[in-house]
């Protein structure tokens, strides 16, 4: 009976030790990709996490990433390319609102995120106008912030009389695109509302600000990162467009 009792304990303590062994050794191959992805992204400060994390309150531009995700990424090459572009994604969206309050004004004092086990985003973020700006600073940013309302409210308006006219020169672009296809291989439509888009969307939250705080929830940050990924996609198309053009103009001469 002794030994029985002493063959139980060593199965259950090599088990064990097993088990700390395996997850000390996914914890460090998650650190170790964590930081190649961080040199990729080194606008954010990366680091392992389990959701929005209230010991990240007092941090900016903090990003918990799910050591599942890690591991996914880690093991599926498809993966590490979709959710190393999410990564991207959200930093580019993250430096445009901070060029943006910086010209209103405004600071961020506390900004951090959560990307799950399946690369969805969640956000906390609080910006103020700070209080030592003196008095001109202050007239200044708010100058800023009234014009940047009124250009919003003009541009809305002339692409609401401007609507039809519009969608004809899209499906006139579309219609075009389709016949150069076969000549370039490349599909270019043009847009330039993705920043109006997230300009008007933080130009309402500075109208409705409480004592000149903005406050951006899960869905508004995911409006902004979609703006900043279409317009960097809109900027990538339309330098291969001018290259395939560069290219058929040689061709041209050369014949």
């Amino acid at each position: 009976m002794a030994i029985t009792r002493v063959n139980n304990y060593n199965s259950v303590y090599e088990s064990i030790y097993t088990s700390s062994r395996k997850e000390a050794a996914k914890k460090s191959s998650n650190e170790e990709y964590l930081n190649d992805l961080q040199k990729q992204v080194p606008y954010m400060k990366l680091q392992i996490g389990y959701g929005l994390n209230t010991n990240n309150d007092g941090k900016v531009n903090v990003l918990d990433v799910s050591p599942k995700l890690l591991e996914k990424m880690q093991n599926d090459p498809k993966a590490a390319k979709e959710y190393t572009q999410r990564l991207k994604d959200i930093e580019a969206a993250t430096k445009w609102l901070d060029n943006y309050k910086k010209s209103i004004g405004h600071t961020v004092i506390v900004r951090h995120g959560y990307v799950d086990e399946n690369g969805n985003f969640s956000n906390f973020s609080i910006s103020i106008r700070k209080d030592e700006l003196n008095e001109k600073l202050r007239k200044e940013a708010q100058e800023n912030a009234e014009k940047q309302i009124e250009k919003t409210r003009e541009n809305a308006r002339k692409k609401a009389e401007q609507l039809s006219e519009k969608m004809a020169e899209k499906t006139a672009e579309a219609k075009k695109a389709e016949k150069e296809q076969d000549k370039t291989g490349i599909i270019v439509v043009k847009s330039d509302a993705n920043q109006d888009k997230a300009e008007r969307l933080l130009a309402e939250k500075l109208e409705n600000a409480e004592d000149g705080r903005i406050l951006l929830d899960n869905d508004d940050m995911q409006k902004i990162i979609e703006a900043a990924r279409e317009r960097e996609e809109g900027q990538v198309a339309e330098k291969q467009s001018n290259r395939a053009n560069e290219i058929g103009a040689n061709l041209d001469l050369k014949i």
